[in-house]
């Protein structure tokens, strides 16, 4: 019983919080850097927690940033991206008349693998390479897909109306779902590493020979005033309407970041580079800011104990300890002495059954660290629990002779039983008293 109440007690100083509702914004870390994007949102990679984040569901004009969208949807479309060949229409150029864009210098009717259109579209932000893919499925039909895939991946404030990015009223997004789109867009093999490279050598054509196509990341590139080692891709973007664009990776000792940074001013940053591009510029603040403090810790390990349950059928014992399977990380600052208070919702049944083997799922807990949500994890018994078969029967017996059946057994015999008094006592007895009259 002491055991009982021991373990009783610090489950309760544990939940004793959970049970609130939580309040708490999507982020309690405060950025040490101003971020002068109009829109940001920003992630950690790791543990998946929301660092930072500004206006990331206003409505923004995403540029060249469309281009992760129409590029990996085309290496999901396409079987064999090395050996598709494609041609670039004739007209291709007819819709970029009179606009200063980035290209690849394609002509029409330049034949290209669909490997080589997609690094001209991720790496150069080559717009009529984007057109030329679009075209080899059907420009109408693509766009289709990319705001049907858009929908799949949860994204409610974007609208895709070209492959490519150029300004159009109805064509949107938000950072946040930027962040589902790139999410989803690591995951398409060979994505990830075609965005990370500096450059690329095109494969000759029927009209070019082999050239070089080089990134718009300048970040990543080595011979660059603006490289940066820890820099790992994506993509950027840029026209008048949506100010310098970028969304891009950042690793370092063991941590990872994905950032998302739109409506950057065009005028120059000198915070970090004399004459900073500024997009550039915060994220480079924003990653060295977060890099120097900030660490990924374990809050919660392996076989901590977060809550109990009721236990049937058990020789010695009524409740059952519930632990977690795996342990549970988040990211925190360095330069805080206290360490985050951690609170439970659990979802565990109201009682298990013996028997119960350890390691057993019992339920789960979504786990909080300060009120903000960092992940979900499994809750296991930690022990085996043989199952006391004199307590099942006994359970049973005393379960069917308080069933329905029987209690309406036990009525029905209740007034069998009253009908049998009253007819020894009254109808009987009225019977012999009328009889001893007669005599």
């Amino acid at each position: 019983m002491k055991k009982r109440l021991i373990a009783a007690a610090a489950v309760f100083i544990m939940m004793a919080e959970a049970v609130l509702p939580v309040f708490a914004s999507a982020t309690d870390i405060e950025l040490g850097v101003e971020v002068t994007a109009e829109a940001a949102y920003i992630v950690n990679d790791d543990t998946g927690r929301v660092v930072f984040q500004k206006n990331a569901d206003r409505k923004m004009y995403p540029a060249s940033i469309t281009k992760i969208m129409s590029a990996a949807l085309a290496m999901t479309m396409c079987e064999d991206i090395e050996n598709t060949m494609v041609t670039v229409p004739y007209d291709v150029w007819v819709e970029f008349d009179g606009i200063d864009i980035s290209n690849a210098g394609l002509y029409g009717g330049e034949i290209l693998s669909m490997s080589d259109l997609i690094h001209c579209m991720l790496i150069q932000s080559a717009n009529e390479a984007a057109s030329s893919v679009a075209a080899y499925f059907g420009r109408e039909s693509f766009i289709e897909a990319m705001n049907r895939k858009a929908r799949e991946l949860g994204c409610s404030g974007t609208h895709f109306t070209n492959p490519h990015g150029l300004f159009d009223e109805d064509h949107y997004t938000t950072a946040h779902d930027l962040y589902l789109i790139t999410r989803w867009a690591l995951t398409v093999p060979g994505f990830k590493e075609i965005t990370s490279l500096s450059y690329y050598t095109l494969s000759a054509t029927n009209i070019h020979s082999e050239r070089e196509i080089y990134s718009t990341i300048m970040l990543q590139n080595s011979s660059s005033g603006y490289y940066t080692r820890y820099i790992k891709g994506i993509k950027t973007g840029t026209i008048d309407e949506s100010g310098r664009c970028l969304v891009t990776r950042a690793e370092s000792g063991g941590m990872s970041f994905t950032g998302i940074f739109l409506g950057c001013p065009f005028e120059v940053d000198t915070r970090f580079w004399g004459e900073g591009n500024s997009v550039f510029t915060n994220a480079r603040l924003s990653f060295d800011w977060l890099f120097d403090n900030t660490e990924v810790s374990e809050v919660v390990r392996a076989g901590t104990p977060v809550s109990e349950t009721s236990l049937k059928y058990a020789s010695e014992k009524d409740y059952l300890m519930l632990y977690s399977a795996f342990p549970v990380s988040t990211i925190i600052e360095t330069d805080t002495s206290e360490s985050p208070v951690i609170t439970y919702e659990t979802n565990i049944p109201e009682e298990v059954e013996a028997p119960v083997t350890n390691g057993q799922v019992i339920g789960s807990a979504r786990v909080y660290s300060d009120g903000i949500y960092i992940g979900d994890v499994d809750l296991v018994a930690m022990e085996d629990i043989d199952k006391s078969y004199f307590i099942f029967i006994m359970d049973r017996i005393n379960r069917l002779l308080t069933s329905t059946p029987a209690i309406i057994c036990y009525a029905v015999l209740l007034v069998l039983t009253a009908l049998y008094i009253y007819y020894m006592l009254v109808v009987v007895r009225r019977a012999d008293a009328a009889r001893n009259r007669r005599n």
